[in-house]
């Protein structure tokens, strides 16, 4: 997690001791909270470990809408091999929800807490949620080093129109590197070159 990273104080009861002595006071988020209290957003929440499967499901059980971004990758046993799915952010699902709510949702067994800065609940974008959501069913989407400084782009056409990140070229490909600030996490997606145009 990054130095920016501060659990919420409402913490899963089910999660490990060591997570819950992270916790922070609200104090000065009060006024913003109240303004998410009943208006649904989307959220970030921190798992344990290899249990963000789990979560998507439960979580989607309760009548909770989730994105559990997952991206395919072949491995090998002995004399064959397997396509496996695995999460795009480790330990990580995203969970659309009123605050008012949110108790329902960090019950969830393996849910530790809400990923938040100075004790107020992170939004993430809807529009960085749809584009990511395109990006995973065009299978364009995988993890890649986290960046934070370079070439911005926006994508100018296509499914993921919109969305910007850092271009790195491979290959004679482009690929538009989309970090999460928040998360300290980056996801690379395969574009056109004649696709994109720069910010600066």
């Amino acid at each position: 997690m990054s130095d920016g990273f501060v659990p919420t104080s409402t913490v899963n009861p089910n999660a490990s001791s060591k997570a819950q002595s992270v916790q922070r006071p609200l104090a000065s988020g009060q006024i913003y909270l109240a303004e998410q209290l009943h208006t649904e957003c989307w959220y970030a929440v921190y798992t344990r470990a290899r249990h963000e499967k789990s979560v998507a499901a439960q979580c989607a059980q309760r009548g909770i809408q989730t994105l559990l971004p997952l991206y395919c990758v072949q491995h090998r046993w002995k004399q064959r091999r397997a396509e496996v799915l695995l999460p795009l952010f480790p330990s990580y699902v995203f969970v659309r929800i009123a605050l008012l709510n949110r108790l329902r949702m960090l019950s969830v067994p393996g849910i530790v807490c809400i990923v938040s800065f100075k004790g107020i609940p992170a939004v993430v974008p809807e529009a960085q949620i749809n584009a990511l959501s395109r990006a995973i069913a065009l299978g364009r989407a995988h993890p890649t080093v986290y960046l934070q400084s370079g070439k911005r782009v926006r994508v100018t056409a296509g499914p993921l129109i919109g969305l910007e990140g850092i271009v790195v070229e491979l290959r004679g490909d482009v690929r538009v590197v989309v970090s999460f600030e928040w998360m300290s996490r980056s996801v690379a997606i395969s574009l056109d070159a004649t696709d994109v145009e720069s910010l600066r």
